[in-house]
């Protein structure tokens, strides 16, 4: 801290010096041009002395340990050992880390610093909750943009088919319209179908269970060529 104050006070005569010549220099100075004057005398010298003690003089450095996933307690007081300090620079909902953990850090880890350096911790506010908007009786086309403008996503679609009912229409959802979920859950939909769209499909998978389950039993024959027949020599007896 003392040496601290001894360079503040060094760069305070230099500035002052500077900012007196220009003043002085000046016909007739404002009380506003005064004013900026006297801030920038107290001002620059206080940034000018930080920024030497924080990057040019020869104080100890630390190499900055990364405390991203831990706790923010934790965090502080891995930082303080190192001889560096933690403080909160904000909260953020983060769906990969749980609530109250780090998510960033700035310095990143790794860097050298000097010690006495304040290291900014970002920490998570958990997954951000949202409700879960009405898809029912809407065309599946809609549903997509529907649910990424509440962050969720699209999970598992099932068909269903119903005689003289529109296709591509969702019938059901899970979770259901109106529940509060977190951000990033997939959301369940069955979608209508006409009779006609999957038959072709339906008897190629039936066929392929049937033979399935007819070569398990034993009633499929695999194909086996015919062996061709030799033909016996025929001898001839003379008498």
């Amino acid at each position: 801290m003392l040496e601290f104050l001894i360079y503040y006070l060094f760069f305070v005569i230099i500035i002052s010096v500077i900012v007196g010549f220009v003043v002085l220099n000046m016909r007739s100075p404002s009380l506003k041009t005064i004013l900026i004057s006297g801030f920038l005398i107290f001002f620059l010298p206080l940034l000018a002395g930080y920024f030497y003690l924080m990057y040019l003089s020869p104080l100890p450095e630390a190499v900055v340990p990364d405390v991203t996933r831990s706790a923010y307690d934790d965090g502080v007081i891995t930082l303080e050992k190192t001889g560096l300090k933690g403080r909160l620079g904000g909260r953020v909902f983060e769906n990969s880390v749980a609530e109250g953990r780090i998510v960033s850090q700035k310095p990143e880890a790794g860097r050298v610093v000097k010690k006495g350096r304040t290291v900014n911790l970002i920490v998570s506010s958990g997954s951000r909750k949202v409700i879960v908007p009405n898809l029912l009786n809407r065309p599946f086309v809609q549903a997509n943009a529907v649910l990424a403008a509440e962050g969720l996503e699209i999970g598992l679609i099932g068909h269903e088919e119903i005689s003289g009912y529109q296709s591509d229409i969702i019938l059901a959802q899970e979770p259901l319209p109106g529940e509060e979920v977190n951000s990033g859950t997939r959301v369940n939909l069955t979608v209508s179908s006409a009779e006609s769209e999957y038959v072709e499909e339906r008897i190629y998978h039936e066929e392929k269970r049937r033979e399935v389950v007819e070569e398990k039993a034993g009633k499929v024959k695999k194909y086996v060529p015919p062996k061709e027949k030799k033909e016996e020599k025929q001898w001839w007896w003379p008498f």
